[in-house]
């Protein structure tokens, strides 16, 4: 992002509902891809692995959106925009969930990421939500839970 007023309008646009969706690219490049003269280099780094804990200590911790509206922005609102039967929870819905520990801290290191790249752009700092467990499709997909 450009700069602090860039961030506060992205802020504010979240929280009075003029962007209703918080998506990113997750673009995991190579180190050889990432690690050369910066306009030669391939943009966007990784966001799968964070963005939800970005999104929980940027906006949900700081009161900007409460848990609701993370999920609406996270997955009802994407999936009513791409017309997919997901983004819910109910019966007969399809199982997509993931379980956090909403309150647990935890700091973003290349040796804890679970991408084949580790580019991103959270290294080094404290984020809060920590994911224990992620179904897909009602299939475990990640669980660090016994």
């Amino acid at each position: 992002l450009r700069g602090r007023e860039d961030v506060r309008a992205i802020k504010q646009g979240l929280k009075d509902g003029t962007i209703d969706v918080i998506a990113s690219d997750h673009a995991p490049h190579t180190p050889n891809e990432k690690e050369i003269e910066f306009d030669r280099a391939e943009f966007g780094v990784i966001g799968l692995e964070t963005e939800l804990a970005a999104s929980v200590s940027a906006l949900v911790h700081t009161g900007i959106i409460d848990w609701s509206g993370l999920a609406r922005k996270m997955c009802l609102n994407p999936a009513r925009i791409l017309g997919i039967d997901r983004g819910t929870l109910g019966v007969g819905a399809i199982a997509d969930i993931v379980i956090i520990a909403p309150d647990q801290e935890w700091t973003v290191r290349k040796e804890g990421l679970v991408s084949l790249s580790r580019n991103s752009a959270f290294l080094g700092k404290a984020l809060m939500g920590f994911v224990e467990l992620t179904i897909y499709s009602g299939k475990i997909m990640y669980s660090i839970l016994p």
